[in-house]
């Protein structure tokens, strides 16, 4: 609680120390000329001049107004500074001035000075439009009023600099490869150049000289029996290409024939390889497009045959096949030669975990893919495959069944299936 005084307080000179501003968020309602508080929204000091709070808070106490600048208000409050003309038409004149000169601030006199054009040196002033432009430059207000020309390998200059506006002289003389006469410059052992013939350089004599390559328009020749090698990839363009050689080395592992098809065309064309043999029937080894085959023709040797270790059902067999006019060779595998000859090869673990077997009870259901019901099954133990004695049903031409007597569990048995053969309904079916 605050102590109320209803008389002045005089410290008779001593200090107030210690105290402290009263701080609020509002002003005190009807203060007093002098009056003080501490704005706690704000953060600033204010002082009441009897009708309103003046803000006193900052660095600047006062603004006073100079040539072409007045100030409003700014006692204790917001001050307005304007500018009038910046101040230009207070500026004392310049003794030096005269017309079409330009303005400015010159630093190291610390004060304002006028720059003078002298039109001499290429610039002007236009008055009329108050533009700076340059003018005609005279060559004497250039800093390089002349060029120096100098003489290259051939070539020879007037000695010494040319002022601009005059002339100077060059002359082409005779170097590599060139020869000068009076009015020409032509290349050197140009006479002895041949019509359609590329030329090459002869760093001996410095000169072009003929290659063995020749263009004739129609044809491009290389006349010369030295080896011509290609850095670069060759593509030969034309239809025919005819190569006369004994010896024929290619580092490509595979060659394209009939190329020239398009990837998405009909295939229509046989493509292989044909043996020249003089007066013998010539030879050849080529893709016959009309029996889709490889056809060799003439006799076929086989020296080594790999053996097989091991015997799958996706073992691949060669067999003849017979078409209208010709005999060919296709694959076939073991498993489709056991089902031609009634053999099958079938052997299963009797376990509900494969999708070929099922069990409901103590009966194991297994499918197989022979298509007859002339199979023979034996079950063994999965363990000893010792064969065990117990009833099969043949349901269907792709399944069978094993009945068990007891319970079993899965896994402990094997069922193998295979096929008879065709049935002897005529009693005369040899074996």
């Amino acid at each position: 609680m605050a102590i109320k005084y209803k008389s002045n307080i005089d410290l008779g000179g001593l200090q107030l120390q210690k105290a402290a501003l009263h701080p609020v968020n509002t002003p005190p309602s009807s203060p007093t000329v002098g009056q003080v508080y501490w704005d706690t929204g704000d953060d600033k000091l204010y002082v009441s001049d009897g009708s309103s709070w003046l803000d006193v808070s900052g660095d600047i106490h006062s603004i006073s107004a100079g040539t072409g600048i007045s100030v409003t208000n700014g006692s204790g409050g917001d001050a307005t500074v304007s500018f009038s003309h910046l101040g230009l038409e207070s500026l004392t004149a310049i003794s030096s001035e005269s017309a079409d000169e330009i303005f400015m601030y010159d630093t190291s006199l610390g004060g304002a000075a006028y720059l003078s054009v002298n039109t001499t040196s290429g610039i002007t002033i236009d008055s009329s439009a108050n533009d700076l432009k340059l003018a005609s430059i005279p060559n004497a207000s250039l800093a390089n009023s002349s060029i120096t020309v100098t003489g290259g390998n051939g070539l020879t200059a007037t000695a010494g600099a040319t002022s601009l506006g005059g002339s100077t002289t060059v002359a082409v003389g005779e170097g590599t490869g060139i020869d000068v006469t009076a009015d020409a410059v032509a290349l050197k052992n140009h006479a002895s150049l041949s019509d359609d013939t590329l030329t090459m350089w002869d760093d001996t004599n410095g000169q072009l000289i003929d290659s063995p390559l020749s263009d004739d328009g129609t044809s491009v020749t290389v006349g010369s029996s030295r080896n011509l090698v290609i850095a670069g990839n060759l593509t030969v363009q034309g239809t025919t290409t005819t190569v006369d050689s004994n010896t024929v080395n290619i580092g490509d592992a595979m060659l394209s024939l009939n190329a020239d098809i398009a990837s998405d065309g009909t295939p229509s064309e046989d493509a292989g390889i044909e043996v020249e043999r003089g007066a013998g029937t010539n030879k050849k080894f080529y893709w016959d497009e009309t029996l889709d085959s490889w056809r060799v023709g003439g006799e076929l040797i086989i020296d080594t045959v790999p053996a097989v270790s091991g015997t799958t059902t996706q073992t691949k067999i060669l067999v003849e096949k017979s078409h209208a006019t010709d005999t060919t060779i296709q694959q076939t595998t073991v498993a489709d030669i056991g089902t031609a000859l009634g053999l099958g090869l079938y052997s299963v673990v009797l376990d509900t975990g494969r999708t070929n077997v099922a069990k409901t009870g103590n009966v194991y259901t297994v499918a197989h893919s022979l298509g007859t019901k002339l199979v023979m099954v034996q079950v063994v133990d999965a363990t000893t495959y010792e064969t065990v004695m117990v009833e099969i049903t043949r349901p269907s031409t792709t399944q069978v069944k094993v009945h068990f007597a007891d319970t079993v569990s899965n896994g402990d048995y094997i069922c193998m299936v295979s096929a008879v053969g065709n049935e002897d309904t005529a009693g005369d079916l040899t074996p």
